[in-house]
């Protein structure tokens, strides 16, 4: 070997150790870094005129495992989407408490029931019945503010999408623009490490997001997609927009739109990504909006619905004694012009303040009269209007009555009060209940939608709606695709009936709205769209002064139920006077006469009857997550607590397995990617001592050259 060739190898050997040295403070510089892949350096032999001239790298390489990336990616989207619901899940379990807590829905019934065993001691009491007011008030109270809760998670919900939309575009951006530097970088031979390192925390930051799955290419680029298959990255990008939901708790689609990186134009029609989002963040956001606080709040709203009908249909039956001077109904709907549809017999009376018999009025819908203290039959009429009319003349100088913007009223005059009693054995009756109860007379709750939806209007029956109002619906799959949107404008002179048709022919085969007989209205989804969620989107329409719309009136969509709970209250005619609460009961027969007793200021019949609620079985339809059942109000209530923890559970156990998931892939990624102290160190010494062997080649080499130099000619 010459002297030339020494001194070359010595100085190929002080380059290349001298480029390691700074690979591995590189490394070490780095071992703290969040996404950084340590660089390995590859050396090789260099070779001329078939003999060794010394050493060179190769290659500074990335240490990169791609299958344990993608695990990584794939495991921080389920972490991510669990995670998220777990968070929401934390806050409703805060709100709600526990099912033995004394806030707890099944506290306040116990609550209810123990005010009233004691008040049937003293039913005649202020203090009595300010007890049992105040519990009824409680448990109104607890339903109305979970309910307003559960809608308050929603919109903290759509915001988080709508806020992460952002990042999701930021982060795909920037990955778009990282491939372009990276192809560029790479066509032109130059490193750019770092700046894969940056794609690839990129790509994980947006994976624990929205979910996807790459592709390396050859030019260094990284094509990523959704898990299906959508492109979201490549020679364009992708760019999100979602306009957030409406008032009535609508939720639109997140759309994607491909836009040309040199242009910034778009490129072809959106897409909606919603169907293409596999797990995610968002994923699991829009789970909960759209399917599991839903599914919550139906069932919270079925429970307020079911606890109205069973207290309103008791306290109907029963009477405050002495009587209350008025009895004002709720807001049924209906228009004057409506016909009467009663049948059975029912009683409307005045008594004084003691409980005697002042006058009363005999009503045989199915003879269609009246009659006065047992005179002769009168006719009351086809429609409501008539009805009312009817019974105003016939209450005379004793009480009058009225009917108007849907809602009758009763009223006696001076001190006497009103009671309603239906016959024993053909009780008034429409749409399934009594007079009293369907025009809530009497009622314990109230609430913003109607809690008894069974109108008893027919198809043939004019709607009463004005022509122009509109209604609008969405039909929405679990996984977020739409797929229905329509629109009902209603004409003039349509029926009940009309409309019906008209909402069906709308659908299209999609779904099926069917009147019942006793003028409730059902939708069925068609068999291929079983799983969809019914919303009413908009509806602008009135029922004549009413201001009653066609859903609120029967009760349609999803969000019907939030309604129903958000609105649930006391009555305040109850709330501002506790005396007219229906402890007692009436006994009006055939017989009865003026002067007669029909009350006892002493009779507690009512509130054991009310206390009976308490074991008694009801007949609560599908809601949510949980099937038709016939049980107690607080069986009901605890199947709904035990329905959130099941949930509840479910997500943070999904969010435990993938977050250890996450942590081992990261580990074995950190493993095989990580910067490892003690390999470095060990490198810095093999790296050195190569160094320092170099340095040591260079000085012979430069001593022999002295040594030849030195030597006589």
């Amino acid at each position: 070997m010459s002297i030339n060739s020494i001194l070359a190898s010595a100085m190929t050997a002080l380059q290349t150790n001298t480029a390691a040295l700074k690979v591995v403070s590189d490394n070490v510089a780095n071992i703290n870094t969040q996404g950084y892949s340590r660089r390995v350096v590859n050396q090789t032999t260099q070779v001329a005129g078939g003999g060794l001239t010394g050493v060179d790298i190769a290659s500074v390489q990335r240490v990169v495992d791609q299958f344990l990336q993608s695990e990584t990616l794939s495991a921080s989207a389920g972490a991510a989407q669990y995670g998220a619901q777990s968070d929401i899940y934390a806050q409703l379990n805060g709100i709600l408490g526990q099912p033995g807590d004394g806030n707890s829905l099944n506290a306040k019934l116990d609550n209810i029931f123990s005010a009233i065993s004691t008040a049937s001691q003293a039913p005649n009491t202020s203090t009595s019945q300010q007890s049992v007011l105040t519990a009824l008030q409680s448990l109104a109270s607890t339903i109305s503010n979970t309910s307003s809760s559960i809608t308050s998670l929603q919109t903290q919900v759509d915001g988080q999408i709508s806020s992460s939309i952002s990042n999701v575009n930021s982060l795909i951006k920037n990955i778009y623009d990282l491939n372009q530097q990276i192809q560029t970088a790479t066509l032109a031979g130059d490193k750019a490490s770092g700046l894969l390192d940056q794609r690839d925390q990129a790509v994980q930051n947006l994976s624990s997001l929205i979910g996807v799955r790459t592709t390396e290419q050859p030019n260094g680029q990284r094509l990523v997609s959704t898990q299906d298959g959508v492109n979201r990255i490549g020679d364009t990008y992708a760019q999100l927009s979602y306009a957030g939901g409406n008032a009535n708790g609508a939720y639109g689609q997140i759309a994607l739109t491909n836009i040309n990186g040199m242009s910034g134009q778009q490129i072809g029609p959106s897409q909606v990504l919603d169907p293409h989002l596999g797990s995610g963040s968002i994923k699991g956001l829009i789970d909960m909006r759209d399917n599991q606080l839903p599914a919550l709040q139906a069932e919270l709203g079925n429970f307020a619905r079911q606890t109205a009908l069973a207290f309103n249909a008791q306290a109907n039956v029963n009477s405050a004694a002495p009587p209350p001077s008025s009895l004002d109904g709720r807001n049924t709907g209906l228009l004057s012009s409506d016909a009467l549809n009663f049948s059975g017999k029912t009683t409307i009376a005045v008594a004084d303040a003691n409980g005697n018999l002042v006058s009363r009025v005999d009503v045989d819908f199915g003879a269609g009269t009246l009659s006065v203290d047992g005179g002769a039959a009168v006719s009351i009429g086809t429609t409501v209007g008539d009805f009312a009319t009817a019974l105003n003349t016939a209450l005379g100088g004793n009480g009058s009555a009225s009917f108007a913007n849907g809602e009758l009223s009763i009223s006696a005059t001076g001190t006497n009060g009103v009671v309603v009693q239906d016959d024993t054995t053909t009780p008034s009756s429409r749409g399934g209940v009594g007079l009293s109860q369907f025009f809530g007379l009497n009622d314990v709750f109230e609430g913003a939608a109607p809690s008894i939806l069974s109108t008893g209007l027919s198809a043939s029956d004019d709607s009463g709606f004005a022509a122009g109002g509109k209604m609008s619906f969405m039909l929405k799959n679990p996984n977020g695709t739409i797929d229905k949107q329509v629109s009902v404008t209603l004409t003039a002179g349509m029926s009940i009936g009309d409309i019906v048709t008209a909402m069906n022919t709308a659908f299209g085969g999609a779904g099926t709205f069917a009147l019942g007989t006793d003028g409730s209205m059902k939708f069925t989804p068609s068999s291929g769209n079983s799983s969809d969620t019914l919303t009413t989107t908009s509806d602008t329409t009135q029922r004549g002064t009413t201001g009653m719309s066609f859903t609120g009136l029967f009760g349609i969509g999803a969000n019907q139920a939030a309604v129903q709970a958000q609105g649930f209250s006391v009555n305040s005619n109850l709330a501002t006077s506790p005396s007219s609460l229906p402890f007692a009961q009436s006994n009006i027969t055939s017989t009865t006469a003026a002067g007669d007793s029909i009350l006892g200021s002493g009779d507690a019949r009512g509130l054991i009857a009310l206390q009976n609620l308490a074991n008694a079985r009801q007949n609560f339809g599908a809601a949510g997550g949980m099937g038709a059942q016939v049980s107690t109000l607080s069986d009901y209530a605890a199947n709904f607590y035990q329905d959130v923890s099941t949930r509840s559970n479910a997500a943070t156990t999904a969010s435990t397995t993938q977050g250890d998931r996450l942590a081992e892939a990261q580990t074995r990624q950190a493993s095989e990617s990580g910067v490892n102290l003690d390999e470095e160190l060990s490198n810095m010494m093999i790296y050195q001592q190569a160094y320092a062997a170099g340095a040591r080649m260079l000085q012979v080499g430069q001593q022999l050259y002295d040594t030849l130099l030195q030597m006589p000619v």
